[in-house]
């Protein structure tokens, strides 16, 4: 029994560092991002692994074999929609419009198979409540939909009431949770003397003291202390 607890926590330890090299390796994408072939894949992949981490009578070499198999195939077909305009349309397919010039086009629906409730519906989590305000809308190949508003009804931006904005960057965190990210320092050109002095500005000594610190688009250091909170009297 002893011997079988053993097996099976090998085999479940193996799967899941073969699963975690593999998902790497084919790649981050969310969960709204992938195909319907990576959806399919990724589910065989974690069969294949669950069933060899609970099963004594599937060798471990089979299950790796296996994981090994699935994972090249997602690999090639994703390196073939990489590289192949026609191969990444048999496997992904096209974008599908559903609503052309503010007009539903019903060929489109038929094709996406979406009825009108699930067409209001996707335009509601877009925040678009009246189809008389949407322009186009496409259903993309992740089955996202997309949607582009009439221009009178578009938020004004800066440019519209030209209005000069000022530019914003990225921000870049140097501190989190109490310790210091030299990569990212590096790359603004700052060294730790820097750091600890901006700090001292804000009343914090030391790094340690830190919850967040990150620099803003103009090079500026904002900071988040820790904080204790104070534990509650004990109730009587």
């Amino acid at each position: 029994m002893l011997a079988h607890v053993w097996e099976t926590v090998v085999h479940a330890a193996v799967s899941i560092g073969a699963l975690f090299i593999l998902t790497r390796l084919m790649g981050k994408k969310q969960i709204a991002q992938l195909t319907l072939f990576d959806y399919i894949i990724g589910i065989s992949i974690g069969s294949i692994a669950a069933e060899g981490a609970i099963d004594p009578g599937v060798p471990l070499p089979v299950t790796l074999s296996a994981l090994v198999v699935f994972s090249l195939f997602s690999i090639i077909f994703s390196y073939v929609s990489l590289k192949s305009y026609t191969g990444r349309k048999i496997l992904e397919g096209n974008p599908v419009v559903l609503i052309e010039n503010g007009m539903i086009i019903e060929s489109g629906l038929k094709k996406a198979r979406l009825n009108i409730n699930e067409l209001l519906e996707e335009c509601r989590q877009k925040n678009a409540f009246n189809l008389s305000d949407i322009e186009f809308a496409i259903l993309e190949t992740s089955g996202r939909l997309s949607v582009l508003m009439k221009s009178c009804r578009q938020p004004l931006t800066p440019e519209d009431m030209q209005i000069d904005a000022a530019y914003q960057g990225i921000c870049t965190g140097v501190i989190i949770e109490g310790k210091v990210l030299q990569r990212e320092l590096s790359i603004l050109r700052k060294d730790e003397t820097w750091l600890e002095g901006e700090l001292q500005k804000q009343g914090i000594n030391g790094s340690d003291k830190v919850l967040l610190a990150y620099t803003d688009s103009a090079g500026n250091l904002v900071a988040y202390k820790r904080y204790v909170t104070p534990s509650s009297p004990p109730l009587t």
